[in-house]
């Protein structure tokens, strides 16, 4: 067919029945009540976003007061009266648009025309779009109308801006708060329609739209138009991204994660890219606060939107979603949008109320090792004094053993480690922002002995401890160790209650002649966590290696 006769969807689809319109379900009982009883009000005001289907709605109630049924709850549609109103050729239903006829002249006029009864019908309906953008001459003109309007007509407001309108005109009207449709309202009402025009999409692309859409219908099938033109394949959710200039999954996600990790030079990378390949930061700031909202729904189902996200708390996903919060705000008011997203960014990754988040869940964990060490001291207290050897419990492979402490200081360079210790201060507030954090952590540790490639470094805490040896920290503590020159390959990092020992340990050997000494061994209580993956890995490379029948696991 040719394109002159192409309609849009949204024009083909504007319901003409309460059946047919999509949420709203409390107004149209509530309206289909009142005509089924022949109670109508004589002026309705509706008040509420923009596609969710106020006109609608007036049209719709037009056709069921004037329809050959009427008192009837849903206009029949087949009749005379209902097919004029749809084609727009009754004059009893008179359409004004507040937005181009706002003054005193026409309201005037309308004023004038008001006593005339019907032509057709029953009523003569007036549907004013807009009505918050009349003047205040033509506020006051329609005024006097609804206070003593003719018993066959019937007055219906629309606006989008209620707080616009007079409070006598709202005092004299029955007034209905149209809410934004449901998305899931709205896939049901553009599934229906896709079967009908037989349009070839999936469920996910059909979801993106109606979450794009925000509660207004006439968006999303604007949308879902766009999108028919623009693929001639599978409609598929990346063609809706596309279109409608939204992030992709997959982008989102890896912001959020860079975010999480404190990445601060990823997360701008990849905000660059979007901004390059036309995102609106407006929307992108939208789409980041759905992703985050799915990620907290993602908790308490098996098959998740963002599995990658899974380790985000809750807690941090109320304080990023805070600082996206103030920002949707200020975007409003500057034309600096770009920056205000960069620095909003930066302080998802760096702000002092994330770094306190942190710093809250690893005091709860210290608490709660605290808790287990202080039970383990009193179920010892109650114990009888028998002389027995503990078994170690298996705790998964050491991140470092005493011969590696040893190792280290029998071959340490006196000179090197006076050198590094200089430079220590300098670690508190390290130039370069996305290695701030390492430096921070390394700038809390003391160094006690280096050789020509690791150093030794001591902690208060077990925890930090075990930061020191996440992949992440260590590559960037090397980064900043190396920064200048190359000093060191690798440290290792033990806790300060242990080094005490075994300081002792080496000064006695070593001060009584021995000039390589041997350390006993002991525990140095950092393992590396082995989850059950790991642990089947092996297994696997186990089974590889020597044949399934040669292994025998021992739990």
């Amino acid at each position: 067919d040719d394109d002159m006769s192409y309609v849009a969807l949204y024009r083909l689809y504007r319901p003409k029945t309460f059946e047919a319109v999509a949420g709203q379900r409390a107004i149209v009982k509530t309206l289909q009540n009142a005509l089924q009883h022949d109670k109508m009000a004589h002026a309705y005001l509706f008040s509420g976003p923009r596609g969710t289907g106020k006109t609608s709605i007036a049209k719709i109630i037009a056709k069921a007061l004037n329809c050959r049924e009427a008192p009837t709850a849903e206009p029949c549609g087949v009749c005379d009266v209902c097919k004029g109103i749809d084609k727009g050729d009754i004059s009893d239903v008179i359409e004004i648009d507040a937005a181009s006829n706002n003054g005193v002249d026409e309201i005037r006029d309308l004023r004038d025309k008001v006593k005339y009864a019907p032509s057709v019908g029953k009523y003569k309906v007036y549907i004013i779009d807009e009505v918050h953008m009349l003047t205040t001459g033509a506020f006051n003109a329609l005024l006097k109308t609804l206070e003593e309007p003719p018993k066959y007509v019937v007055f219906i407001l629309a606006t989008t801006e209620i707080h616009k309108i007079p409070a006598t005109i709202i005092s004299r009207c029955q007034r209905f708060d149209f809410k934004n449709i449901e998305v899931e309202d709205m896939v049901v009402k553009l599934n229906e329609i896709i079967k009908k025009e037989n349009i070839d999409i999936n469920l996910p692309a059909v979801e993106a739209i109606a979450q794009y859409a925000e509660g207004g219908m006439r968006d999303a099938l604007s949308l879902l138009d766009q999108v028919i033109s623009y693929t001639d394949h599978t409609i598929t959710e990346e063609d809706v991204f596309e279109v409608s200039g939204g992030l992709s999954y997959q982008t989102l996600s890896k912001i959020l994660q860079a975010v999480y990790r404190k990445d601060a030079k990823v997360t701008l990378e990849l905000l660059n890219q979007a901004l390059l390949s036309g995102k609106d930061v407006g929307r992108m700031v939208n789409d980041l606060m759905i992703a985050l909202k799915d990620t907290l729904l993602d908790k308490t189902k098996t098959d998740k939107k963002y599995p990658e996200l899974k380790d985000i708390s809750n807690q941090h996903i109320y304080a990023y979603l805070n600082i996206l919060n103030e920002l949707q705000t200020d975007i409003k008011f500057t034309n600096q949008k770009r920056a205000y997203l960069e620095v909003a960014l930066l302080k998802m990754v760096n702000h002092q109320i994330i770094l306190d988040l942190d710093l809250k869940q690893h005091i709860e964990k210290l608490e709660d090792e605290i808790t287990v060490l202080r039970n383990q001291m009193t179920n010892l207290k109650q114990q009888p004094v028998v002389k027995q050897v503990i078994e170690p419990k298996q705790q998964g492979i050491p991140f470092v053993t005493t011969a590696d402490v040893e190792k280290v200081l029998n071959s340490g360079i006196r000179d090197k480690k006076n050198t590094m210790k200089k430079a220590w201060p300098s670690l508190k507030n390290y130039e370069v922002n996305s290695l701030r954090m390492a430096a921070e952590l390394l700038s809390q540790g003391t160094l006690e002995a280096v050789n020509d490639e690791m150093m030794l470094l001591v902690y208060d805490d077990i925890f930090t401890c075990q930061i020191m040896y996440q992949v992440d920290t260590k590559t960037k503590v090397l980064q900043i160790l190396n920064a200048k020159q190359p000093l060191i390959k690798d440290y290792i990092a033990i806790l300060k209650a242990d080094w005490i020992l075994i300081k002792d340990e080496y000064a006695s050997q070593y001060n009584s002649g021995t000039t390589k000494p041997k350390l006993m061994s002991r525990d140095l209580h950092l393992y590396k966590e082995e989850t059950k993956e790991e642990k089947n890995q092996t297994v696997e490379l186990a089974y590889e290696y020597f044949g399934k029948d040669k292994v025998e696991i021992e739990e």
